[in-house]
């Protein structure tokens, strides 16, 4: 149990740091005066570097254990954040992002994979969801709290706070067990189920709407203490939803919620559409809507990942799952900020309603049954 704390208290600080300027990021490039399409692509850049270094798992698992691939992440994210307060310039801040990416990626796959590996047997759906709700805490305290500073009290707070917290995770990064016999086997996505497969295509959709909400909602509000307020709620209701989806998977086995999750994301939008202005309660309604959906399909994809691919390489399925997982968050804000220029936010809205909609009519059409347990046979 004290493995498991210690790695909760290390997400927190760690991911507190990524939460803190997800939505501050954009809003220092567009006090320097960059348009949507660059202010949507900082978002774009830095999961593009979260990526990449995921690509690379391949290679680091096989020399670094779990604990320090998270030791490592949480000092890169702590030691690139101040150089933001140099510049606001659109180059430099790309490439301080795509750094912090890059550190990000580290801490996110150890992290899951540190969570399965860490579970008392039979219990690996409730250790992922305690992992994913110490993941969203920050989000729920952190992201908006953000918002609110910088643009109550200026942006340099903001980014000396959030090194700090990471930081601060990294002398209990270095307390956790050096658990990495999952880590020792190559990163492989062979042995995948057709079911695997719809559900992450699934969870690629959802995470790409997550990532335009979190870049465009605190620019496309008309009052800040909504944006807020909005974020708050978006964040308390993912987190509850990856405790429940954890209990669920456990109970019944993963792969139920993720048709179920994408159709209420698609209602949040549908929601957010009706209150363009974003300056009125249905903001905060949508929001609700919408974090239950993320939180149900984090959740529940993963683990229906790391059952296809078997819990001896934890290490693989968290790679692929990230990989959706940031690839999407990073190339939605890239999408929708070119095109909002013609679009606005109600028809950015309408759209990734239209194509969250679609992703659950595939999944249910293609993947079925086959998302759940009873049709997925455990890779050796």
């Amino acid at each position: 149990m004290r493995r498991i704390v210690l790695l909760l208290l290390a997400t927190v600080l760690a991911i507190g740091n990524f939460a803190a300027l997800m939505s501050v990021v954009p809003l220092w490039v567009a006090s320097g005066g960059a348009s949507n399409a660059w202010v949507g692509a900082t978002t774009g850049v830095m999961l593009g570097g979260t990526v990449a270094a995921q690509l690379c798992m391949v290679w680091i698992l096989r020399v670094w254990s779990l604990q320090r691939v998270f030791a490592v992440g949480t000092l890169v994210l702590g030691v690139a954040t101040p150089a933001y307060l140099l510049t606001s310039a659109v180059g430099p801040v790309m490439a301080i992002s795509a750094l912090r990416g890059a550190g990000f990626a580290l801490v996110v796959v150890a992290g899951v994979a540190l969570a399965a590996e860490l579970a008392p047997p039979g219990r690996v759906g409730t250790a992922t969801g305690m992992y994913g709700a110490a993941a969203g805490l920050p989000n729920v305290v952190v992201l908006p709290a953000g918002v609110w500073l910088s643009q109550t009290w200026g942006f340099s707070p903001v980014f000396l706070g959030a090194a700090l917290l990471a930081l601060l995770g990294v002398p209990l990064a270095m307390l956790l067990p050096a658990t990495d016999h999952a880590g020792r086997s190559r990163p492989s996505v062979r042995g995948m189920s057709r079911g695997s497969v719809v559900a992450l295509v699934t969870f690629f959709v959802t995470t790409a709407s997550l990532g335009t909400v979190l870049t465009f909602l605190p620019l496309s509000a008309t009052e800040a203490d909504r944006a807020s307020a909005a974020l708050l709620v978006l964040s308390v209701a993912m987190v509850l939803a990856r405790i429940v989806a954890g209990s669920v998977a456990d109970r019944y086995g993963p792969g139920r919620l993720v048709v179920p999750a994408a159709m209420c994301c698609a209602v949040g939008f549908v929601v957010l559409a009706l209150d363009p202005a974003l300056d009125g309660w249905l903001v905060l309604a949508g929001a609700a809507v919408l974090g239950a959906g993320f939180g149900l399909a984090q959740n529940d994809s993963f683990l229906v990942v790391l059952r296809s691919l078997g819990a001896r390489r934890s290490g693989s399925a968290s790679t692929v799952w990230n990989i959706a997982y940031d690839g999407g968050m990073g190339l939605g804000p890239v999408v929708v900020g070119a095109g909002l220029a013609l679009t606005g936010y109600a028809g950015a809205f309408a759209a990734l309603t239209a194509l969250l909609t679609l992703a659950a009519v595939v999944a249910l059409l293609v993947g079925g049954r086959s998302m759940g347990t009873d049709d997925i046979s455990p890779a050796s």
